[in-house]
């Protein structure tokens, strides 16, 4: 009975067909948990800079709608 068990874990420690593939899958899972921890992290950073943008790029169009209308005026 012994030897069939030890049979059987030195088969199953030998086997390495999948290795490569787990190993890949690991590292991809941990460069997207990494991506995930950084985009939570400057979440709100990113967000203000969209608003602040936004708020810029609409106060250049509304001067330049105000200069053009006061030409027509």
């Amino acid at each position: 009975m012994k030897n069939e068990e030890f049979n059987l874990l030195n088969r199953l420690s030998q086997d390495n067909n999948g290795q490569g593939s787990v190993e890949l899958i690991l590292i991809i899972g941990g460069i997207i948990v990494i991506i995930l921890l950084v985009v939570s992290m400057y979440k709100s950073y990113l967000v203000d800079l969209g608003t602040e943008i936004d708020s810029n790029e609409m106060n250049a169009l509304n001067g330049s709608f105000n200069e053009i209308a006061s030409k027509f005026e």
